[in-house]
């Protein structure tokens, strides 16, 4: 975690005399704590294939959306 970043907000809160941006500043912040990360939702079998497809693109393995599409377009008319 950045302290930097930590310091600045503590600071912006110390000067920050509005009732209503503190109040909105602090749902969102408290909000954050509900939120999940999605990678922690998958099961091992999801991780495993998410990480196959990033080795598979990282070698240049994948076709653009435009040639996907074009595929597409071609098979429709077969």
């Amino acid at each position: 975690m950045n302290a930097d970043i930590k310091n600045a907000l503590h600071k912006l809160i110390d000067d920050c005399d509005n009732e209503m941006l503190l109040s909105e500043a602090k749902t969102l912040l408290e909000a954050n704590k509900e939120i999940k990360d999605w990678w922690d939702e998958l099961t091992e079998e999801d991780k495993n294939l998410v990480m196959e497809s990033e080795a598979e693109y990282e070698k240049g393995n994948y076709i653009s959306n435009k040639e996907l599409m074009q595929q597409f377009e071609a098979w429709k008319k077969k």
